[in-house]
């Protein structure tokens, strides 16, 4: 990792470029706003993921002041290990009336998440969904229905998108860097099913690749995609000495009007861990290679010359608080937030496609208004 990112503790360092023009537009693109670190933060579901959660709030100075877990001594162990001065409950409800509470953090697995998300914003509370945000799209549209009838602000932890390398890529495409995206095409191959051999609840998940971890490449590809994917086809496969038994290998091909994506996933590897995109539009390409989680720099190449921006690989460091940081921005500006339920909600209607896809053998139209989880 570059020295200037690990010393200063943000997701990018330099920028080296031989056009000082386009190394100020990067620089001026990839600057992070400022947010209210007093605001009252309260977090449901202690589990494994939490604790990303938590590590990255403290890094960043985040209010965290109550914590909830059925299992009260998880919810005890990461009071004392991140925030020994937070309240601990046993019950979701308890939570909701802690004094001054403002947002809730919904930690827990997609199966229970959306009634608790229900009843934090009946409550009052700004909302913070894990990801995926909802196994029934149709769900998700009515749980921004009911945020938006409550007058809270409802954001989704698709934390993919603040990741060092994935975040840099969405800041230049955002200032314009590139024009129009035409293509985007993704590559990652890694041991995940060594990862989740001792983790039941994943190791027997049949579309473990496409949806709980793909689901932050469909996230990216959603924001990406112009004006709705027309057709998503896919396909998975198992492979010779895979430690789990549902499938390890998948990909996918996402087409529209003047655009195409494709993603790749090798989830059984054991040799040459790597994780590779490149996103190209009319004026220009951006291009990233390093490990599954990330790596040190992301190339921009356009009309006005090539750019080195070096990154952190921090996934779960810069991708958590980048997630709940527009929330907190959100709730003083008033305006909707980057992770919005509908921008998540798009990238979930590809998701969704290619795991029906893989099952049928048929291409199929995303559907962002009720596809479900096959």
């Amino acid at each position: 990792m570059n020295e200037s990112v690990k010393e200063v503790g943000l997701p990018y360092g330099r920028v080296d470029s031989h056009n000082p023009a386009l190394k100020s537009k990067i620089e001026a693109a990839l600057e992070i706003p400022e947010f209210n670190r007093t605001i009252p933060v309260g977090l449901v579901g202690c589990g494994w993921v939490a604790g990303q959660h938590l590590r990255s709030y403290r890094a960043a100075g985040v209010n965290v002041v109550a914590l909830c877990d059925s299992d009260i001594e998880r919810a005890k162990a990461y009071r004392e290990e991140f925030y020994p001065d937070a309240v601990v409950y046993r019950d979701e409800q308890a939570m909701l009336a802690h004094p001054g509470l403002e947002v809730v953090d919904i930690a827990t697995h997609v199966a229970v998440r959306p009634q608790l998300v229900r009843q934090a914003v009946r409550a009052g509370k700004h909302v913070l969904s894990q990801k995926p945000f909802v196994e029934d799209l149709s769900e998700g549209l009515q749980l921004a229905r009911e945020a938006r009838d409550a007058g809270v602000i409802l954001a989704v932890n698709q934390n993919g998108r603040w990741t060092p390398h994935f975040g840099a890529l969405l800041a230049c495409i955002g200032a314009g860097l590139i024009g129009d995206v035409v293509s985007a095409d993704f590559f990652v191959a890694w041991p995940h099913d060594l990862f989740v051999e001792d983790k039941p609840a994943f190791a027997a998940m049949e579309d473990l690749v496409l949806y709980d971890f793909g689901a932050h490449w469909f996230d990216l590809i959603g924001t990406l995609v112009p004006e709705g994917a027309l057709e998503v086809r896919a396909v998975t496969a198992s492979r010779k000495g895979q430690s789990v038994p549902v499938p390890m290998q998948a990909h996918a091909l996402i087409s529209a009007d003047n655009f195409i994506a494709s993603v790749g996933f090798r989830a059984a590897e054991r040799y040459a861990e790597s994780g590779t995109f490149r996103v190209s539009g009319t004026r220009g390409v951006i291009t990233h290679e390093g490990l599954s989680l990330g790596g040190d720099s992301v190339v921009v190449s356009t009309d006005d010359g090539e750019a080195r921006i070096s990154v952190s690989n921090d996934w779960f460091g810069h991708g958590m608080i980048g997630a709940m940081r527009p929330l907190l921005i959100a709730i003083e500006s008033g305006l909707e937030p980057f992770n919005s339920p509908a921008s998540s909600l798009t990238g979930l209607s590809l998701c969704f496609a290619a795991i029906e896809s893989a099952a049928t053998g048929k291409a199929v139209t995303p559907d962002p208004a009720s596809a479900r989880r096959r």
